[in-house]
């Protein structure tokens, strides 16, 4: 990644500054303070399931696009900087594929560092389990190609079919709902403007 010049918060001209054991872009303004601790996003995707003729089965979405144009996905896409996860994964299932469904749980997560598979940026990707609500899916026939639910057997004859996103349905299928990291902490953020906690609940399984 090419380096910061400016800093983001008061645009003086960074300097260097030995933090953490390293040596790190920050800015030389007292008032100011920042540092620079690297590039990062945060992904997130959602494993949405619905029962059809008794068989549980997952939303795929298929690209449109590089990269991966021609994959089987389940939804999802980076959330903004300004986003809660939980609204973040429910918005982008909705874009992608029509079906409204609402956040339960995280059943997967996986970092990856920067410039390797994941992307230029250091990454972590969240998989969430979302509870259908509405909807049957639609596609715009250019960004998402194409969109439906599908069976883990379906899903063998299909080609593209993406791995990591097998992964993160078989994961949901082998767990019971709520059994994941699920959103709480009510007392904790009711004073934290911008705060969304995820924790574990006393689930019986």
């Amino acid at each position: 990644m090419t380096p910061m010049k400016y800093c983001p918060r008061c645009a003086s001209e960074l300097t260097t500054k030995h933090d953490g054991g390293r040596d790190r872009q920050a800015c030389p303004s007292e008032d100011c303070g920042f540092i620079h601790f690297g590039d990062f996003s945060i992904g997130c995707a959602g494993v949405v399931l619905r029962r059809e003729s008794g068989t549980l089965k997952a939303l795929l979405v298929q690209r449109g696009h590089n990269p991966f144009a021609g994959s089987w996905q389940i939804p999802g896409g980076y959330a903004e900087h300004d986003e809660l996860l939980s609204l973040a994964v429910e918005r982008e299932v909705e874009e992608e594929s029509g079906i409204v469904a609402r956040v339960n749980d995280v059943v997967a997560l996986r970092h990856s560092l920067a410039d390797t598979v994941g992307g230029p940026s250091t990454n972590i990707y969240m998989i969430f389990r979302l509870e259908y609500l509405q909807g049957e899916p639609i596609f715009d026939g250019d960004e998402i190609a194409d969109a439906g639910f599908f069976s883990l057997d379906q899903m063998t004859n299909m080609e593209a079919v993406q791995g990591l996103s097998r992964w993160g349905i078989e994961q949901a299928l082998v767990t019971k709902p709520g059994s994941g990291l699920s959103v709480g902490g009510d007392e904790l953020i009711n004073n934290r403007p911008g705060w969304e906690l995820f924790g574990l609940e006393d689930v019986k399984i």
